[in-house]
């Protein structure tokens, strides 16, 4: 028997780091509503950075233009925009 190709389909919600200040002035109270903890902005040379705080030890940093993804059980971590939407597609209702 030959092998056969499988797909798995998972739903995540997803929100793109727009910078501050963005396009949206409640994009950065957006990301808080949608991750839930305490974030932090970084001015860097390079650029802003998202600071998701967990912990004292545990911080995902978020650069402008990655996404924040929350699963299922509400593990939130980070894509670049690439990875992302080869990944996934937009479901509309």
């Amino acid at each position: 028997m030959a092998d056969k190709l499988y797909e798995k389909r998972i739903q995540v919600r997803a929100m793109q780091f727009e910078g501050y200040p963005s396009s949206d002035p409640m994009h950065i109270y957006d990301v808080n509503m949608f991750v839930q903890i305490p974030t932090s902005l970084s001015f860097t040379t390079t650029g802003i950075v998202l600071r998701i705080i967990f912990s004292e030890m545990n911080v995902l940093e978020v650069r402008v233009g990655e996404y924040i993804v929350k699963d299922a059980t509400g593990k939130i971590t980070k894509m670049t925009k690439a990875a992302f939407e080869a990944e996934y597609t937009e479901v509309t209702e």
